[in-house]
């Protein structure tokens, strides 16, 4: 391909293949723009040896080998970067020693969430510029590129990923920003939870990582675990112990947590003492082999910490570290900055005219957060749904796209459903989510994927030099929406 000429011949059409990249709080994605699914999926965090002379940061699955004196470090949190020089390693290296990229030809389509402000997204595209060699960039909300995977232009996406459970309405393919709603009631809350429970259910179920067991043998708790440690280098560091354990927290909620059909947290202590025989019944119990070979049977307890994503107030922390690290919020987002939302045209009305309905930033009284409530999945969606223009309610709440990998968990879409059509009975309710589980977990970079691969597209493209003659504020709030 040229390296000179017009925009359209450099980001020509369907003539180039664009790098699309997903950074998220648990799996970072990069691939080819047209393909369905990223060439790289790896974790978001890497190892380093802060003490040593070499200080070459280690990444992918080869941070699961033990080594002497290395840590484990987050690259982002909330979806959002917090180590820009271990993040930058880290795509170079993806870029050029995996998957051979040749920046100078191939433009990025870079996802984000809603929630970033612009200090950080002028850092993302500078250092972006700065650090390689792509001709142009574009930045992409990441439900604007789920609403692009599902073909719906008009929807409310609800992302229920590792560190937050976000519900964004999508109006003509642009994500409303200032409607918007986040909460940290998710994949991370679940997890804290499951090792709250086991380690305050008994000293005997000992929680060790893969890493460390040279054998076992398989018994059920209450007996105690028999299992032998393998031999390993001096110095293995807490963090990296603590890295092992969360993928055990991890694996007990993909495969053992279930959502219950109703909820369980109810003040008629008649029902909730049948709701509780109910779901304690043999048939509901599963059991959970830890790394040391020891099973612990888990029954009511599994639907209770499921129905926490529904209703966080059902359990409370036994480690007071952990009711600290979540403090109660209603999950409305806050922008400091002149960011005006797109309001579509047949919208837009004279200052003077009257108007019989809310402005899209009014929400009801009724849905109004108290200080200090904690919202639930369904009272999120609800709230969001009530700030809407009401001509545009309709539209949004028969779209309803439910992604993210915490929204595998069995039930969990009926149950949603079910809450969704009890609290808004005027309106339609219909949820899309995708059967297929790799496409679910991927679907905001295949969004991408389908976005930058269009032959429309070329003309969003924005290079260095655009950037640096029209000015950050003019890009990111105009271009990149």
């Amino acid at each position: 391909m040229a390296s000179t000429g017009s925009n359209a011949a450099v980001y020509g059409g369907d003539e180039i293949n664009a790098i699309v990249l997903d950074p998220g709080s648990y799996f970072t994605r990069i691939g080819f723009a047209g393909d369905d699914f990223p060439k790289v999926v790896t974790t978001s965090n890497y190892a380093i040896n802060e003490e040593g002379d070499n200080k070459k940061r280690i990444f992918g699955e080869s941070i699961n080998v033990p080594r002497s004196n290395y840590n484990i470090r987050p690259i982002l949190k909330d979806s959002v970067i917090v180590d820009w020089d271990a993040a930058l390693d880290q795509y170079k290296h993806y870029f050029g020693d995996v998957l051979k990229i040749k920046d100078q030809e191939q433009p990025i389509l870079i996802t984000e969430p809603v929630w970033t402000d612009p200090s950080y997204r002028q850092t993302l595209v500078e250092n972006f510029y700065e650090t390689f060699d792509f001709p142009a960039l574009y930045l992409a909300k990441a439900p604007t590129c789920v609403s692009f995977q599902q073909g719906r232009p008009n929807c409310l996406v609800v992302d229920i990923g590792h560190d937050s459970v976000s519900v964004t309405p999508v109006i003509d393919g642009i994500s409303l920003l200032k409607n918007s709603m986040k909460t940290n009631y998710s994949g991370q809350y679940l997890n804290d939870q499951i090792q709250d429970l086991i380690n305050s259910k008994d000293p005997r179920v000992p929680v060790e990582g893969t890493y460390k067991i040279k054998s076992k043998t398989a018994i059920v708790y209450p007996q105690a675990a028999e299992y032998k440690e393998r031999e390993l280098p001096e110095n293995i560091t807490p963090s990296f112990d603590e890295y092992q354990k969360s993928k055990i927290w991890h694996e007990f909620k993909e495969t053992s947590l279930e959502v219950p059909d109703r909820r369980l947290n109810t003040p008629n202590l008649q029902q909730a003492s049948t709701v509780k025989e109910f779901y304690s019944q043999e048939v509901h119990k599963r059991l959970f082999e830890f790394p040391t070979g020891q099973s612990v049977t888990l029954g009511f307890e599994r639907f209770q910490l499921a129905d926490s994503i529904f209703d966080p107030l059902i359990c409370k922390f036994k480690n007071p570290d952990l009711t600290s690290k979540y403090p109660p919020t209603g999950g409305e987002l806050k922008f400091n900055s002149n960011y005006e939302d797109y309001r579509p045209l047949k919208r837009v009305r004279k200052a003077d005219s009257s108007q019989s309905t809310p402005a899209p930033n009014e929400a009801t009284d009724s849905v109004a957060s108290p200080s200090g409530e904690m919202r639930g999945l369904s009272q999120l969606i609800t709230h969001t749904l009530a700030s809407i223009d009401i001509d545009l309610r309709a539209s949004v709440a028969h779209n309803i796209i439910v992604t993210g990998g915490v929204s595998l968990i069995p039930q969990l879409t009926e149950r949603l459903y079910n809450e969704l059509c009890n609290t808004n009975p005027g309106l339609k309710i219909r949820l899309h989510a995708v059967g297929n589980s790799t496409e679910r977990v991927n679907q905001a970079w295949i969004g991408g994927s389908v976005l930058a691969s269009l032959g429309t597209f070329h003309q969003m493209w924005v290079s260095k030099q655009e950037y640096q003659e029209a000015g950050p504020d003019r890009i990111l709030n105009q271009r990149f929406r």
